[in-house]
């Protein structure tokens, strides 16, 4: 909450993300600027990852959250977003 999203975040989620999927029996996913280092962290890299952990929650018979906008088309990345991603890890 109030600093800056930074590319290491994007980095972390990503691996995250990539250990729930394991668990769901799936691969590991592709995403959009495969090395997160040195990348300005847009939009599209959030709806990845909302995305492909929605569909490992599916396949772990969990829900699906909300987020807070539910496209991000148009909006700058926040820290909330980033942090809804992390909360839908666990």
């Amino acid at each position: 909450a109030g600093s800056d999203v930074k590319a290491a975040h994007l980095g972390e989620l990503r691996a995250a993300v990539n250990g729930v999927r394991a668990q769901a029996g799936e691969g590991a996913a592709s995403f959009t600027d495969t090395s997160a280092a040195g990348v300005r962290v847009k939009a599209v890299h959030i709806e990845e990852l909302r995305t492909y952990i929605n569909a490992a929650r599916t396949i772990l018979g969990l829900t699906n959250a909300t987020y807070t906008n539910s496209s991000l088309e148009g909006f700058n990345v926040k820290a909330v977003h980033f942090q809804e991603v992390r909360t839908r890890l666990h």
